[in-house]
C-alpha cells in the first residue's frame, strides 16, 4: 500500500506545483477526487508496465474528462483542501488505496479461479493417443515395429516418451532415435533425432507442438545413417508413450462447451445462432497389437475462426 501512497501523493504534488491556470474551476466532490486518483494511479501503473515515457500531465486529461472536470478543477479543488476542516487529503488518499487493495485481492482471487479452471479443462482433454508398454526386437526382419506412424495430427503439444535397453547382442553401433511430423505435402518439419546408449538403459523424452499443416507423427526407434547398414538389432522398448495437450484455451472451451450440454446440432440451437465450434472425430487409444476403447469418448472442440 506504501507503493500506491507514493504514487497518488507524486500526482497530487506535480498538479499543485502547476497552479490554478484559469478562473472559475470547480470544487470536485470527495468521491469523485477518489475515482479520480483511482484512475490516475492505474494508467500511472499501465505506462511503468509497458514502459511508456510520459513527461506531460497531459496524459490525465481523459481520466478529468471521463468524470466531467478539468484539470483546473483538480488544482483548485487540491488547493482549497488547505483550508477544509470536514476532510483532510489524507483521507481521499486513503479511500484511494482502501479501493485499489479490494480490487486488488479480487483480482487474485480471480486468477485463482482461472487457473484451476486452465488446470483442469488441461487434465479434462489431455490424451494418451499411442500406448505400447513392450516391444522386444531381435530379427532385423522385425525392426519395423520400432517404426511407428500416427495419422490425424490436430494442432497441440505431443509428448513422446519410452524406456529402452540394447543389449550386448546388438550389432548395430550408432543406433538412433528419429522423431518428426508430416505435413499435408509429405514433407518432414520438427525433425529430432538423440544417439541412443548401448548395454544400459535409456529413457527418451521430447515434446513437439504441431500445427495446423501437421498431419501425422512419425517415430523411428531404428535409425542408422544412409551410410551405415541396419544389422541384427537386439533393443527392448518399455512404456512408449505419445501423449497429446491441447492448447489451454481449446480445453476451457471444450470444458465450458461439454459442462453447458450444449448439442452442437440442435436444430432450435442452430437455428438461433451460427455456431462457432465443430466437433472433432474420436479419438481412443491406440496399441501396436489391437485398438481398445478404455478412455472416455474424446469431446473436444476447435474454433474455426
Amino acid at each position: 500500500m506504501k507503493i500506491y501512497r507514493y504514487i497518488v501523493k507524486v500526482f497530487v504534488a506535480a498538479l499543485m506545483v502547476l497552479g490554478i491556470g484559469c478562473s472559475g474551476p470547480r470544487v470536485i466532490p470527495d468521491d469523485i477526487l477518489v475515482k479520480i486518483f483511482h484512475d490516475a494511479y492505474i494508467a500511472n501503473a499501465y505506462m511503468e508496465e509497458c514502459r511508456i515515457r510520459q513527461d506531460s500531465l497531459l496524459i490525465y486529461e481523459p481520466i478529468f474528462q471521463r468524470y466531467g472536470y478539468t484539470m483546473e478543477d483538480l488544482q483548485y479543488t487540491i488547493t482549497n483542501f488547505t483550508e477544509r476542516k470536514s476532510a483532510m487529503l489524507s483521507d481521499i488518499m486513503g479511500e484511494v488505496n482502501h479501493m485499489l487493495d479490494a480490487e486488488s485481492r479480487r483480482e487474485a482471487k480471480r486468477m485463482i479461479v482461472l487457473d484451476t479452471i486452465d488446470n483442469i479443462a488441461k487434465r479434462q482433454y489431455t490424451r494418451t493417443i499411442y500406448a505400447d508398454t513392450l516391444i522386444r526386437v531381435k530379427r532385423l526382419r522385425d525392426s519395423s515395429k520400432l517404426r511407428i506412424t500416427i495419422e490425424d495430427i490436430i494442432p497441440a503439444d505431443y509428448n513422446i516418451s519410452f524406456d529402452y535397453h540394447i543389449d550386448t547382442l546388438d550389432e548395430n553401433r550408432n543406433s538412433r532415435i528419429e522423431v518428426m511430423f508430416i505435413d499435408s505435402a509429405g514433407k518432414e518439419k520438427a525433425r529430432h533425432t538423440m544417439m541412443m546408449s548401448r548395454y544400459r538403459d535409456g529413457k527418451y523424452t521430447h515434446k513437439m507442438s504441431a500445427d495446423s499443416s501437421t498431419r501425422k507423427l512419425f517415430i523411428n526407434i531404428f535409425y542408422h545413417p544412409a551410410n551405415e547398414e541396419s544389422k541384427t538389432p537386439d533393443i527392448t522398448v518399455r512404456n512408449l508413450k505419445v501423449v497429446r495437450h491441447l492448447p489451454t484455451e481449446v480445453c476451457v472451451d471444450s470444458l465450458y462447451l461439454e459442462q453447458l450440454d450444449i448439442r452442437l446440432f440442435n436444430h432450435d440451437l442452430m437455428t438461433g445462432f451460427t455456431a462457432d465450434t465443430v466437433a472433432l472425430p474420436q479419438t481412443e487409444i491406440i496399441t501396436a497389437d489391437s485398438i481398445t476403447h478404455d478412455e472416455p469418448q474424446d469431446s473436444i472442440t476447435l474454433r474455426t475462426n
